[in-house]
């Protein structure tokens, strides 16, 4: 009787192992974010990791905080920035959003291929969808202002993918916390 690697060759067996070590490898487990000192949730469709960064500007400190994760040329991120008290309610939430959209396209080199309004709750938002440069990728993000907080909830993917399941299943578990009372 013949071994498995004998009947296929072991070249074959050996590029068989390797396609499943990789099958395996490139699966990722769902991990649900309960962010507390963010006040969010969301459903990542893998692991996730973390950054944050200070920028001073003429307004002052923004603080960013970042949760994301990545497969492939896919990625999924809610970042929160704290402005300065009182910035965003005098600069107005339409204003501050058409200006992160802006920001956000600069940024990714990118056009702003649509707007729309959206809500959470009781608290409304902006739905932005960022071409980048040469269509080379798609970017959707939804945008929502708590306080002096801004949560900027993003998938980026391949382009026209920005209406895919995995784009909305991500985009459509994000949720807002509570704000526990100081006392």
């Amino acid at each position: 009787m013949k071994t498995p690697s004998q009947s296929i060759g072991r070249r074959a067996c050996l590029l068989i192992a390797m396609s499943a070590a990789l099958v395996v490898a490139g699966r990722a487990d769902p991990t649900a974010v309960e962010d507390n000192d963010g006040h969010f949730a969301a459903n990542f469709p893998s692991a996730v990791r973390r950054a944050n960064r200070i920028v001073d500007k003429d307004i002052g400190q923004i603080v960013t905080f970042q949760v994301y994760a990545s497969q492939g040329a896919v990625a999924f991120m809610v970042t929160y920035s704290d402005y300065p008290e009182g910035y965003v309610v005098k600069a107005g939430a339409a204003a501050f959003f058409k200006d992160a959209a802006k920001e956000a396209a600069e940024a990714a080199k990118g056009t702003i291929r649509g707007e729309d309004n959206c809500k959470l709750g009781d608290v409304a938002g902006l739905e932005v969808v960022i071409d980048g440069p040469d269509r080379a990728y798609v970017q959707r993000m939804r945008l929502y202002v708590v306080g002096d907080r801004l949560f900027q909830v993003t998938y980026i993917g391949p382009p026209d993918s920005e209406a895919g399941k995995a784009a909305l299943d991500f985009l459509d578990s994000f949720r807002l916390l509570p704000v526990p009372e100081t006392k």
